[in-house]
This record gives C-alpha cells, structure tokens and sequence, in this order.
C-alpha cells in the first residue's frame, strides 16, 4: 500500500511526501508534527528538541529546510536542525560579519 501524506515544508504550500526519482523523502514525514514545536524551556522541552533536531539531521533536505525558515523568518519551531534561538543567534551572526 502506498502511504503518502502532507508534512511542513520550506515551500509555502503543503507538499505530498510521496518519493520520486527527483525529489528526496523529508525525514520528518512520518514524525508528529507536535515534535518540532516544543514549548516552554525546562527538561522536557530540551528533550523533545534534541529528538527534533535528530530527525533533522539525518534528512537529504535539512540545509534547504533551514533557509527556507531563515528566508521566512520563522519564530517557532525546530528547522532545518535549528531551534528558534539558534535560528536568531545565526542571524545576528551573519548581519555582524556583512556589516564588518
């Protein structure tokens, strides 16, 4: 039986997952969703990061995924391997050095 399903995606609209020759399978597919937008900052919730930012990296798209968050500037959430204060903190980064 061919699964095939709508996950978050650096692209506005939602995308299938279905594979082809083309396209790799996000690593976050079959992932609750729920996983990558942890709340609050205590144990559980850097628990629950650190598992997001594992699927992260063991996906074909988590460079795009992450540009795609940083182009749009998303505030919440785990992309591309990055918590919302890591997507800030490289923001800041990058602005000090292009200003220099």
């Amino acid at each position: 039986m061919n699964r095939t399903s709508i996950v978050r995606t650096v692209y506005y609209g939602a995308v299938s997952t279905a594979t082809t020759p083309e396209r790799p399978r996000a690593a976050c597919a079959d992932v609750d969703p729920e996983l990558f937008f942890p709340t609050g900052d205590n144990g559980p919730t850097l628990l629950q990061e650190q598992e997001a930012k594992a699927v992260c990296r063991r996906c074909p798209l988590q460079a795009p995924c992450l540009q795609g968050a940083l182009d749009r500037g998303e505030t919440a959430g785990v992309w591309g391997g990055m918590s919302e204060r890591e997507r800030r903190s490289l923001k800041r980064r990058t602005a000090h050095t292009s200003a220099a």
